[in-house]
């Protein structure tokens, strides 16, 4: 089996594990996650945050962008683009700057301003799962996989406990967040 093919397998078996999760634990968790990311102190010292909308299988990540916006930072969400891009765009309100987009994610609208990824001065990224090693097992598309290269700040990786994987396979293009975090805080 190729290494696609184990992560491609893992995928699965991840988002299987996440259908089985009961509402309240993945109300609980997303909860303590967004807490913990507002703690963070590179989250506190930056002023330009980037950050996603999360569909229904991912973190609901809605506390942290309006912690984030609360707090008077500059809040950008990513829109997909052709050739599996992201366009990082600039929210000022949740309800107004954003609208489904592909997947049925909710993404900025095209009036929003877009930013490098070199202006963010910290990252919350999505993924599947990772492992306690640090390996990020993404959704697949590669999204990310071209975005990490070009963020110059901390990467803070996020996943439920119960979604963690024993073991991610990865490729030489698979690159490392400088932290991951839980429910139960950033693994050390």
């Amino acid at each position: 089996m190729t290494i696609s093919e184990e992560k491609k397998a893992l995928r699965a078996e991840i988002r299987a594990r996440e259908r089985a999760l009961d509402m309240d634990y993945k109300e609980q968790s997303s909860a303590a996650i967004c807490r913990a990311l507002a703690e963070l102190p590179a989250f506190a010292a930056a002023k330009t945050v980037l950050a996603y909308s999360g569909m229904d299988r991912e973190i609901d990540t809605r506390a942290f962008l309006r912690e984030t916006l609360a707090r008077g930072k500059t809040l950008l969400l990513p829109r997909c683009e052709p050739e599996r891009a992201l366009s990082l765009c600039v929210v000022r309100d949740l309800d107004a700057d954003l609208t489904p987009g592909v997947f049925g994610i909710l993404e900025p609208k095209r009036t929003c301003a877009v930013l490098a990824p070199e202006d963010a001065d910290f990252a919350v990224v999505p993924c599947t799962s990772f492992d306690r090693a640090g390996n990020r097992l993404g959704q697949g598309g590669g999204y990310y996989d071209r975005l990490l290269p070009r963020l110059r700040c901390e990467t803070v990786c996020i996943c439920r406990e119960r979604l963690l994987a024993e073991h991610v396979p990865t490729e030489a293009h698979d690159l490392r967040c400088t932290g991951y975090l839980t429910e139960n805080g950033l693994l050390e």
